[in-house]
């Protein structure tokens, strides 16, 4: 999935938590969007949209959904746009509906728009004269319910599984590396359990929850199975791995610091207060969904995970906040700097 760049209006709007809008403002033509929020129970539920348009029968819309995600950088969790699909829908009877399969939770973006090169010849005068003042409708919704917070703590502990099997593959890999003559007899078998695991990690449903810490554990072990070819040896003695495909250079690891196993392993080990930290900013995203309400499901998410890291800072302040608590706590989980 593609990865649009948020803009500073975005990025505050994201971060403070602004009212969702289900209704386009009057104007010259009125556009509504409802959404009912699925249950990941299920793996990719559908999220279906139904709306209303004040344009005749066979009036065709494009509609569009990004996911709002997160990414960890310079060891802030930060949001951003992620594109989660796109079609075209018909009006018919002032109404419109479409479905997209998703899979994780999260506050999703529908954009609609009526491309006059969409339409039959009798309806281009009616689309132009209609959208004079506005050719683009944008709709936010909140898609999870009551349902999600008792499946992160579960999810939480399932990423604490797989990295410790990311661990384990980069001990034996440097293991490996003690001599060249020891990676050469291990490199192939070697190399494709890293792809393997690569892949595991790459496709795994836990993307949908803990986006930060799975892309962090994915791009820890793309440098470590992907580079595998380029491992270069020194007196016998590992030296890092140099690339032919760039000149010969030193191949450096996903954040640009030198690729050596201290780093690696350090970066396997930030994934799980990473996870933390995103177990807590869902936390901070369910209350405010549901006005700070401080349901059972919470509390008891907090106890199971009150010992993990990520959660331990934040817990106990998560567990008594009101509304007006929310945007300091969400900064501080983020590590956004005042």
């Amino acid at each position: 999935m593609s990865i649009l760049r948020s803009t500073p209006v975005l990025l505050g709007i994201l971060l403070l938590g602004a009212p969702l809008r289900a209704q386009a403002p009057q104007d010259e033509m009125a556009m509504t969007l409802t959404c009912k929020p699925p249950s990941f129970k299920t793996k990719h539920p559908p999220l279906a949209f139904n709306g209303s348009c004040g344009l005749p029968n066979g009036i065709i819309l494009r509609v569009g959904l990004h996911r709002i995600g997160e990414s960890l950088s310079g060891g802030q969790i930060m949001p951003n746009v992620i594109e989660a699909g796109g079609s075209n829908t018909e009006v018919e009877d002032k109404k419109f509906n479409f479905t997209f399969t998703i899979d994780s939770p999260g506050k999703y973006m529908s954009d609609i728009s009526i491309p006059l090169e969409l339409q039959e010849k009798e309806h281009v005068a009616e689309v132009k004269k209609r959208t004079t003042a506005r050719q683009n409708w944008q709709f936010e919704f909140l898609a999870w319910n009551d349902d999600l917070v008792p499946l992160l703590s579960t999810k939480l502990m399932e990423v604490t599984a797989l990295v410790a099997e990311v661990r384990e593959y980069v001990k034996r890999c440097e293991q490996a590396c003690t001599s060249e003559q020891a990676w050469k007899g291990q490199a192939k078998v070697m190399t494709l359990e890293g792809n393997k695991l690569t892949n595991k990690i790459s496709n795994h449903e836990l993307r949908g929850f803990y986006p930060a810490a799975m892309d962090n554990l994915f791009f820890t072990m793309r440098s470590v199975s992907g580079n595998a070819p380029y491992y270069t040896f020194s007196e016998g003695k590992f030296n890092g791995a140099f690339d032919y495909h760039a000149n010969g250079k030193k191949v450096q690891t996903y954040r640009n610091e030198e690729f050596s196993w201290d780093n690696l392993k350090r970066y396997v080990e930030e994934t799980i207060p990473c996870a933390g930290r995103e177990f807590s900013l869902w936390i901070v995203k369910d209350l405010r969904r549901t006005a700070a309400q401080m349901r059972p499901e919470i509390q008891e998410a907090l106890k199971a995970q009150k010992a993990a890291p990520g959660v331990v800072e934040y817990g106990e302040r998560l567990g008594k906040a009101t509304i007006g608590d929310l945007d300091a706590l969400e900064a501080e989980i983020r590590g956004i700097k005042k």
